[in-house]
């Protein structure tokens, strides 16, 4: 109020109640909010830049999708602060500030990505070419999608597509107005995911590097998205799309996959990283000084197997995949050997025969131990079983894969005796939202 009375003194000390407006209407010279930077097309290109640049917060490239789902599934073990003994426990309160740290930043990259899809769509006809619009579009669609689908496999029911525990859909810039939003049903929020990836998959530019969002990146997320539904047949058909598309291909040995970085020949979609971000990144602190390392159950399950020396070193433990010094630390969110497991399982759940499910299995072990190998499974089963040991070798600390199958295969409890209750398959929404939102609806069950 004293500020209020102020502006309008000085203002009738300037001439006159005319002055008021001036003040109050004027934009302020460096109120640099989306709608003001992303006035023309390079606005609109950097504002989508901003969204990619999201992947940056640590709660999101690291700890959501690498600590927490190790720690939670037991192939990361604490050996120091930076690893929080409720995620070790099993028993992660909805009031601890970490979670909520997570929430946030998958949030930030939905309202990101909101702001680019409509503001590029508001630009005069004549600033942007239609072609740039829909491939700016298609990005920001498939980074929405992305980090929609990480709050729903972290947050919400993701295993029942029946269930109302779903998370919050964003899909324009929140306010004051569209802050407060009831969260969603799983069938919801998969529904929106393969909305907006299906979008991706027709506009986004073709393949030309992992840093950016192409057509293969947003197959590849519509592969994984239809595996966690149940979709298994379509998840195997779509996984099979990236195989053959040839944009990407194995590369020729496992250690070579994370010795290329960038230049790998597999990489489909990982977080970008230089020198700079490398300077105060998480991971030279969390990794480097062994915070959180391989756990004894890991290494015994990993015992005789060639993929050790570039995932963790054998006599300290320490992971080594994700802290990759040569490439800055960077983050492996998707990558062709996903997809062959993909495949194998999309195959194996949906009646596929044996031999067809093993086939793209057989590829991964293979290029693991640098000659022919065949699955031995004879059964369903058997070969089911063989999938899960191999995503957990060869996908370990990247993207939560290891947790997640562990839950998919149902091997979770008996790996982590701290798992008793399905309750456990996801995390708390965080009571700083629950709080603040009055829409939102119910706590997670069990918290």
């Amino acid at each position: 109020m004293k500020n209020i009375l102020c502006i309008i003194f000085i203002a009738l000390l300037l001439g006159g109640c005319t002055k008021i407006t001036d003040v109050i209407d004027r934009e302020p010279p460096n109120n640099l909010v989306p709608e003001n930077v992303a006035k023309n097309a390079e606005g609109v290109r950097n504002l989508l830049n901003g969204a990619y640049a999201k992947l940056h917060d640590q709660y999101y490239y690291m700890v959501l999708t690498e600590v927490i789902p190790g720690a939670l599934s037991g192939t990361i073990a604490r050996n120091g602060s930076l690893v929080n003994l409720q995620y070790v426990d099993n028993a992660v309160l909805p009031t601890l500030a970490e979670v909520n740290n997570c929430w946030v930043a998958m949030y930030k990259m939905i309202n990101q990505a909101n702001w680019v899809i409509q503001l590029v769509n508001e630009l005069p006809e004549g600033e942007m070419a239609q072609a740039e619009r829909e491939t700016i579009t298609a990005q920001a669609r498939a980074l929405r999608a992305m980090a929609h689908f990480d709050a729903l496999r972290f947050f919400g029911q993701f295993y029942d597509v029946n269930s109302p525990w779903g998370v919050v859909i964003r899909t324009e810039p929140a306010d004051f107005t569209t802050r407060n939003i009831a969260r969603s049903t799983v069938a919801e929020v998969y529904n929106q995911v393969l909305s907006d990836l299906d979008y991706a998959i027709e506009k986004a530019p073709d393949f030309s590097t992992p840093v950016f969002i192409s057509k293969t990146a947003a197959q590849a997320i519509k592969a994984r998205v239809l595996l966690f539904r149940g979709d298994y047949g379509e998840a195997a058909a779509m996984a099979d799309d990236v195989i053959s598309g040839g944009k990407r291909k194995l590369s020729a040995t496992y250690a070579k996959v994370f010795s290329d970085g960038f230049s790998s020949t597999e990489m489909i979609f990982m977080r970008a990283t230089d020198a700079i971000t490398f300077t105060g990144d998480r991971k030279r602190f969390t990794y480097g000084n062994r915070h959180a390392i391989a756990s004894p159950w890991f290494k015994t399950f990993m015992a005789g197997d060639p993929r050790i020396p570039a995932t963790y070193t054998a006599s300290n433990s320490a992971i080594v995949k994700t802290n990759n010094a040569a490439h800055f630390a960077p983050s492996y969110f998707f990558r062709l050997a996903e997809m062959y497991l993909i495949k194998a399982e999309g195959l194996a759940r949906s009646g596929a025969p044996i031999a067809d499910a093993k086939a793209p299995l057989d590829s991964i072990i293979t290029r693991a131990y640098g000659t022919p190998q065949t699955s031995p499974a004879t059964t369903r089963e058997a070969l089911l079983n063989d999938i899960y040991a191999q995503i957990i070798k060869e996908l370990a600390f990247e993207n939560g894969s290891e947790w997640f199958a562990g839950i998919r295969f149902d091997s979770i409890m008996s790996v982590k005796p701290t798992v008793v209750d399905v309750d456990q398959y996801i995390l708390p929404i965080p009571e700083a939202e629950t709080m603040s939102n009055p829409f939102f609806g119910d706590q997670n069950p069990g918290y």
